[in-house]
């Protein structure tokens, strides 16, 4: 996991920030030396196997792509983001 936040509730939400390395196989630089990469649906069936066992394990799983983050508005998204979850999870249990 990228980032744990435990919260006043005591819930546990994890962050997740995917690159492509999360979800494809690196291919060799092309001329230009650009790298891309393939889709593996073997890495993503991992991926999606570890959320499973971490919302079993009564985590909240949020994830983020990588692109999605550097967008020119992707400081409001996220405080919005930030905003909504902190406000679901701010009462302490007792």
């Amino acid at each position: 996991m990228d980032f744990l936040l435990p919260a006043p509730d005591r819930s546990r939400s994890v962050i997740e920030v995917d690159g492509a390395h999360h979800y494809g196989i690196k291919n060799p630089p092309d001329d230009n030396g650009r790298v891309t990469y393939t889709a593996s649906p073997r890495l993503y069936s991992e991926m999606v196997a570890e959320d499973r066992r971490l919302r079993l394990a009564d985590y909240e799983i949020y994830r983020f792509g990588g692109w999605e983050l550097t967008r020119p508005d992707s400081l409001k998204d996220l405080s919005g983001f930030f905003t909504e979850l902190l406000d679901r999870h701010k009462r302490p249990t007792p």
